[in-house]
């Protein structure tokens, strides 16, 4: 199977700012090579999602496509996380794993691979990754003081063709701190 060269993140679906893969297409799935990290996702015979499995470049040679299950640092399957899995990207030693099927309320997952652990898990949309700092939009639970304030002009035009109005907030998460700070950044748009 044919080898591309190095794509941009954004374009090949991953959250804008993670670092650019080169892709394989493989028999059974798609294999993103990093410098560090070499990552062969595969659909899951169980459920919806993907079967996420990470190798040290060392260990496939080369070729994540043909090396066995069993030689990964890190397998995440489809279902441990209580979500779907699809890889969302890699930025230096953390995993980003989207968690959602549906086109509105996206639960994001991020690991840290050096410490094997779970730093963020949250609901979000419109995912941009600078220097570190992770900035997305979470959704409020309807509270009518915030709302009010947060100027809507299309959410009657939404009701009407049955679509759903959503509020949000930015929010910023530093990779390094763990740390997460909601920002005075609201905005509306339309959910199905």
């Amino acid at each position: 199977m044919g080898e591309d060269k190095v794509v941009d993140a954004e374009k090949a679906g991953l959250i804008p700012g993670t670092e650019n893969p080169k892709i394989k297409k493989c028999q059974n799935g798609t294999a993103y090579i990093y410098k560090e990290y070499e990552i062969k996702v595969e659909p899951s015979p169980e459920q919806q999602g993907m079967n996420i499995f990470l190798y040290a470049p060392e260990a496939s040679d080369g070729n994540p496509c043909n090396i066995e299950k069993k030689s990964a640092s890190h397998i995440i399957g489809t279902g441990e996380t209580e979500g779907h899995n699809f890889f969302a990207g890699i930025y230096k030693n953390y995993l980003f794993i989207d968690q959602g099927t549906g086109v509105d309320h996206r639960i994001l997952s991020v690991y840290d691979l050096d410490h094997k652990e779970l730093i963020l898990l949250t609901e979000y949309s419109d995912p941009k990754l600078q220097d570190g700092v992770l900035t997305y939009y979470k959704t409020l639970v309807p509270a009518p003081g915030i709302i009010k304030n947060i100027p809507c002009p299309d959410a009657e035009k939404w009701k009407e063709q049955a679509l759903t109005v959503l509020y949000e907030q930015k929010e910023n998460f530093t990779l390094n701190t763990g740390r997460r700070l909601p920002m005075s950044e609201y905005r509306c748009r339309a959910g199905q």
